[in-house]
């Protein structure tokens, strides 16, 4: 006769809870961040970014969108906040996703303080 395991509800919730405390560890967080927290306690991404909108690091999306739109026409189907490095420093960086008029799709890196494109890749 063959048995099959059933964990207990509990135990199952119990046991995934934890995954989340892995997945949210960013190998690519600058310490100055999160200084003072434990990785229990670091702050959420939209937390981070408002920090750092509020420290002066990064300007608004929304500037940063009609100074774009201005110079790459399209539609903007993705947007992304991160940390990365970038002539040796470590910036903020707005990377877009744009789909243009003629069903082009590019990735842009702007500098998220400067507002400035430092790369432009076509992806198609």
């Amino acid at each position: 006769m063959t048995r099959i395991l059933i964990m207990h509800p509990a135990i199952l919730i119990g046991l995934l809870s934890l995954l989340p405390l892995q997945a949210g560890a960013d190998d690519h967080d600058d310490p100055a961040d999160n200084a003072g927290t434990t990785r229990y306690e670091q702050p959420q991404d939209h937390q981070r970014a408002r920090a750092a909108r509020l420290r002066g690091e990064i300007r608004p999306i929304a500037e940063i969108l009609h100074q774009i739109g201005a110079q790459i026409p399209g539609e903007v189907i993705g947007i992304e906040l991160e940390r990365d490095k970038h002539a040796g420093q470590r910036v903020w960086l707005y990377e877009l996703k744009i789909l243009t008029p003629d069903g082009r799709r590019l990735e842009v890196e702007i500098d998220a303080r400067e507002g400035e494109i430092l790369e432009l890749e076509d992806e198609d």
